[in-house]
């Protein structure tokens, strides 16, 4: 079996201690993140798909048929997991089947993994709507007294963010409104890209209103909202007149529209969560200005990933009124900064009896406690279609996209 592949990771070398100060960006963070070493590790399974697709089916088994799950809109078939060129395509038809709408691509491993260090190089389907994933999950079966476990080492949402969970799913709970819910901790990363975006119109111009719009898969955190005047001696958003309206609230986080322009970087406003994302500043009597300036996002301030932000800002039109219209100042999308639909980036997992540790680019990112995966379990990629605008709209612009996987590796201590 060829290892052509494996060199393009071998160079991972030494972890390395690093210091970030407050200034870096978020590139900067990562760059000077601790890095695997894999001289640490030696290779024990890998698949770099080198053979033709009817050989898929030696390692790997394919769903076919409809998936229970009420967030997911695609029913998944063999026909959708194509090996071709050295890669594992993933495809998303737009086509009625098995109940559902849409059809994409599912795999799982026929043999099961324990503890080690695991890494997968792919590209996103170059759609919003698209979940891209690379995780575990017990299809085999979950051992007498352990749990059923749920490690979501990426479910990548386009155009560069970046999903990690643990879920436990044996302990489960009944909230008050009679849903049943279960300990998990997603998070939303976006570690290409950085929270403070400033604004300068060529000239001062008189305006009533200024307003944000976004149709950013999740909430957006907005935690200060500026407006200038051509001196930037007056925030505006302070102005005695200044009336705020947005598209409401996440109600499972603090938060009030207020926190977008109270002064404070330690609060901040996140948006309802689905939907189209704005926020709208207006004044009763015109005012001058000539920057906007806004900070997103929530600053992890703890463990490995301190110094990292989430849920950064995916898209946004920035406007301001007048002349009795509207005009836009800036359009902004992320993948202009990172695509990684068009970009290989690889995405791995460090799993022991006592930690999770996450990375990109072999870079670590983030670590967290296991407190519920300790059995073997099967490793799985698969591309989703979302309801809901979890992952963005669902669009014919997903028809034909890919989840795109070069290969997949573990790897255990020597």
């Amino acid at each position: 079996m060829t290892l052509n592949k494996l060199t393009s990771s071998v160079f991972l070398l030494a972890i390395t201690n690093s210091v970030f100060s407050a200034d870096q960006t978020q590139a900067e963070r990562l760059a000077n993140a601790p890095q695997i070493d894999l001289s640490q590790w030696q290779l024990a399974w890998h698949d770099e798909f080198d053979y033709p697709d009817d050989e898929l089916d030696k390692k790997w088994i394919s769903q076919n048929g409809p998936t229970e799950n009420e967030w997911v809109l695609s029913s998944r078939w063999r026909e959708n997991a194509i090996v071709k060129d050295g890669v594992l395509h993933l495809l998303s038809r737009k086509e009625s089947r098995g109940g559902q709408d849409w059809t994409t691509g599912n795999v799982w491993t026929k043999r099961t993994f324990g503890y080690g260090y695991f890494e997968a190089k792919f590209k996103y389907a170059g759609a919003y709507g698209t979940n891209n994933s690379f995780w575990f999950w017990p299809r085999q079966g979950v051992p007498e007294g352990q749990k059923a476990c749920e490690i979501d080492i990426n479910e990548g949402h386009y155009p560069n963010i970046i999903n990690t969970n643990v879920h436990n799913w044996t302990d489960t709970y009944t909230l008050p409104s009679g849903r049943v819910s279960h300990e998990d901790d997603q998070k939303h990363w976006t570690l290409k890209g950085d929270p403070n975006h400033k604004i300068v119109l060529n000239k001062s111009v008189r305006v009533t209103k200024v307003r944000l719009t976004s149709n950013n898969p999740a909430s957006i955190h907005i935690s200060e909202f500026k407006v200038f005047d051509q001196d930037k001696t007056e925030n505006l958003a302070h102005a005695s007149d200044t009336q705020l309206k947005t598209n409401g609230v996440f109600n499972k986080l603090p938060s009030k529209p207020e926190y977008a322009i109270d002064g404070r970087e330690d609060t901040r406003w996140v948006s309802a969560k689905h939907g189209k994302k704005w926020l709208e500043l207006s004044w009763s009597e015109p005012k001058s200005i000539q920057s906007i300036e806004f900070k997103n996002g929530w600053l992890q301030e703890y463990g490995d990933s301190k110094g990292f932000y989430r849920n950064l800002i995916s898209d946004y039109r920035l406007e301001y009124f007048a002349d009795n219209q509207w005009h836009t100042a800036k359009v902004y999308n992320a993948a202009d900064v990172a695509d990684f639909s068009q970009q290989y980036h690889t995405f791995g997992l460090e799993w022991d009896k006592d930690y999770f540790k996450f990375y990109l680019d072999g870079k670590l990112y983030h670590t967290m406690r296991n407190k519920v995966c300790f059995s073997e379990t099967s490793l799985l990629f698969s591309l989703a279609i979302l309801r809901a605008g979890i992952a963005g709209p669902v669009t014919d612009e997903i028809d034909g996209t890919s989840m795109k996987i070069d290969w997949v590796r573990y790897y255990q201590k020597k």
